[in-house]
């Protein structure tokens, strides 16, 4: 509770869209909560943050769904999204919103005159940024994002803060694995690979990689290794179901994704948070997509990650990563000493909600 009577008791709205979402505002909350302020969350049905945030005992309102992967289907869930989600936050009479650019929410917050404090690690996701940043009184963003690359969206310098940490140090800093070999049905005499399918629905995946063919060479190329597969949607679940079927582990529900890094190798995955995660934990990974964003670029930049265009080159790289102790120990000892460079950004977070400004 608080435990400063200078401190004004505040009503903190979330809207938690992503896994990523979860792990990064959960901290957050907690620490809000226990400076006695009121929390709600809310969210969607998608079956990614609804199994996560069940996991890490987060409690979301779900209001709304995803719209799919037509632009049609976007923009009316957007709209029956943003018209149910009014009255929840009526209700609430929230004195500040905070999100991961959520449109729906950045304009119900404009609309009602709510303090708006956004986050964003991704200024390619045009539609997401053009529809939210312009809205926000405050936008806090990673340090290797130059700000010019969020002001022609329409927001001032000066209303962007940045944190010296990339967005998955705030849930790794201090994690621990929860899962074994033998939860996850995985031989721990074998070398595990984890390969992770892409955001396919996302508004900013114009071209989509043919993930399946890459998982057809892997197969084939390793059938050695444990091959654990993360699905983000059931139609690609339910695919990978039934071509791959007992020749890999597809996890059919949603687990915490630092406790598989942990006991796997290599990642394989489409450029998304878990490459991230694997890059500062010092799991050897490769996205096979998304080279061209700016936490990518980063990543590559410090050898913590690698970047591959084509199957051959897949295998390639998971043959060296897996075998080369020297990459492993050097990829380890680059992850680890960026890690120690980076702030907890949770602290500087919390200050800036609490300052209302």
């Amino acid at each position: 509770m608080v435990s400063d009577p200078q401190r004004r008791h505040l009503k903190f709205w979330f809207d938690v869209l992503t896994p990523k979402q979860v792990n990064f505002f959960k901290p957050i909350i907690d620490g809000l909560r226990e400076r006695g302020h009121e929390v709600l969350c809310t969210s969607r049905v998608y079956r990614e943050v609804e199994e996560l945030a069940s996991l890490k005992a987060m409690e979301l309102t779900k209001v709304g769904e995803h719209g799919g992967d037509s632009l049609y289907g976007k923009v009316k869930a957007s709209a029956e999204r943003t018209r149910e989600l009014i009255d929840v936050v009526r209700d609430f009479q929230p004195d500040c919103l905070v999100s991961f650019s959520s449109p729906e929410a950045s304009r119900i917050a404009f609309g009602l005159q709510i303090r708006n404090v956004g986050f964003n690690d991704s200024p390619h996701a045009e539609a997401v940024c053009r529809l939210s940043i312009p809205l926000m009184n405050k936008l806090m963003c990673p340090w290797i994002i130059p700000i010019n690359e969020f002001t022609h969206y329409g927001i001032a310098k000066n209303q962007i803060l940045q944190y010296k940490a990339l967005d998955p140090a705030m849930w790794i800093k201090d994690g621990r694995g929860i899962f074994t070999h033998q939860d996850l049905k995985l031989n721990p005499a074998k070398k595990t690979i984890t390969f992770r399918f892409e955001e396919s629905k996302a508004a900013y995946m114009s071209s989509k990689p043919d993930s399946a063919s890459l998982l057809r060479v892997l197969v084939k190329s390793f059938g050695d290794c444990n091959i654990v597969v993360l699905c983000r949607y059931l139609d690609q679940l339910e695919s990978v179901k039934k071509e791959f079927g007992g020749s890999v582990t597809v996890i059919d529900r949603v687990i915490d994704g630092m406790s598989l890094l942990m006991l796997s190798d290599v990642l394989i995955g489409s450029g998304g948070t878990m490459n991230c995660e694997a890059s500062l934990l010092g799991v050897p990974n490769m996205s096979y997509t998304m080279h061209n964003i700016l936490v990518n670029k980063f990543l590559f930049s410090r050898g913590i990650s690698y970047k591959c265009t084509s199957a051959n080159e897949m295998v390639k790289l998971t043959r060296k990563m897996i075998s080369d102790k020297s990459i492993q120990k050097t990829i380890k000892s680059k992850s680890q000493k960026l890690l120690l460079q980076m702030e907890d950004p949770k602290k500087k977070i919390i200050k800036v909600l609490e300052s209302n400004k």
